[in-house]
């Protein structure tokens, strides 16, 4: 008996290190982590972000002569205390090591440290205190995504832009060459700014009726520029970036299977972990069985009772 609860225990040893192996993973405090992940948390959170940028709109808005200056300043103090205890609380419940290793803890880190040096009576440094309402992005998941996504088609974004540059480095070159008389192509700058403009449509018409008038065939330029820098290399930045933010819920998707995969992983080595157990803790019975057997039959006979 004590042979078979050995190896039962010694069997079921690898699933009790995986089982604590999981929980030191996640990692923080049970009850922390229940009420960060809580929704009525996460709307609370969200709703003093949305009621912190209204009050420095209004306090923008109206300046020093609001009557409300002071309740401004000690509501702006309210949401700071209510944010670092967010980080805390965050902390608590993810633990050192999955709290440091998110990007997104970093970046509230970063808000709520400069919310601290906006407490300053400089004016400059006060405008930094706008800058709390970005933590809207780290707190509305569906922002989040975006942001990710743009980060990830940053290598795409950087080379539409280069291809983008060099088209208006080219252009503002021959722009330069050929209409070098007039005002807004005197050099590569104004060349630069003026083709920018055109690129926006900004002034498109009168640009060309005034270098129509210096060179007939100015029309040519002017068209082929805006159809090379506007409909083709800008739909191409633009397309990047479309791509980028409708695949981010692809890699999420594709983040979550991993994650069910590994949990089903884990399942069905506990149920080998199980089946092991059960397997030697059978085999152990049996030969407690054939030891049992064994004994009663190298036992002696019961000598028979004398006869009264």
């Amino acid at each position: 008996m004590a042979n078979g609860a050995a190896a039962a225990a010694g069997a079921g040893a690898p699933a009790q290190k995986k089982l604590k192996l999981k929980r030191k993973q996640q990692g923080g405090i049970p009850l922390f982590r229940w009420l960060t992940q809580n929704v009525f948390w996460e709307l609370f959170i969200i709703a003093c972000i949305i009621a912190n940028a209204v009050i420095l709109g209004y306090d923008a808005h109206h300046g020093g002569e609001s009557p409300y200056s002071a309740q401004i300043e000690q509501w702006n103090m309210y949401f700071l205390y209510i944010f670092t205890a967010e980080l805390i609380l965050e902390f608590l419940a993810q633990g050192p090591k999955r709290y440091f290793s998110r990007g997104w803890n970093w970046f509230d880190m970063f808000v709520v440290a400069i919310s601290y040096f906006s407490v300053s009576s400089l004016s400059a440094l006060r405008t930094l205190r706008v800058i709390r309402i970005f933590r809207l992005i780290s707190a509305v998941p569906q922002m989040r995504r975006v942001v990710e996504a743009l980060f990830g088609a940053l290598p795409g974004i950087m080379a539409s832009f280069a291809i983008l540059a060099v088209v208006f480095y080219i252009a503002a070159v021959m722009g330069t060459t050929l209409f070098h008389n007039d005002p807004g192509f005197r050099d590569l700058g104004a060349s630069a700014l003026s083709l920018f403009q055109l690129s926006q449509f900004d002034g498109w018409g009168e640009t060309v009726t005034r270098l129509q008038a210096q060179n007939p065939y100015a029309w040519v330029f002017i068209l082929g520029f805006t159809l090379v820098a506007v409909f083709a290399v800008l739909n191409l930045f633009i397309g990047v970036i479309v791509e980028a933010v409708q695949a981010a819920p692809q890699e999420e998707i594709k983040e979550e299977l991993d994650e069910l995969e590994q949990d089903v992983e884990g399942i069905a080595e506990a149920q080998e972990d199980a089946a092991d157990v059960q397997r030697r803790v059978l085999e152990e019975l049996r030969a407690l069985r054939a030891e049992v057997a064994a004994l009663r039959g190298a036992s002696p006979p019961t000598p028979p009772s004398p006869v009264g």
